[in-house]
């Protein structure tokens, strides 16, 4: 005989929920997005053709050590936005 309450209850195991899967990854595209536009800009910005933007002094130091100094603090950021939110499930 079987239990008629356990027959409408979910199997065990994970459960795939689309709207949160598509959820997490609009946020990890949106999130990859500004990190590879911080990334190319300062890429960009260090290169040969573009030497008079990377060195314009601010605060005596030049536009392209702030654009990398940038890049690697985006990453960090992007990096923990990413695991809290795959924490948050």
């Amino acid at each position: 005989m079987t239990n008629p309450s356990t027959k409408s209850a979910a199997p065990p195991g994970p459960v795939y929920d689309e709207a949160l899967i598509k959820r997490k990854l609009g946020a990890a595209i949106g999130l990859l997005a500004i990190f590879c536009v911080t990334y190319f800009t300062a890429a960009v910005i260090a290169t040969r053709d573009f030497r008079a933007i990377g060195q314009i002094d601010i605060l005596g130091m030049p536009l392209a050590l702030y654009a990398a100094t940038l890049v690697f603090i985006v990453g960090l950021v992007v990096t923990r936005m990413c695991l809290n939110q795959d924490k948050g499930d």
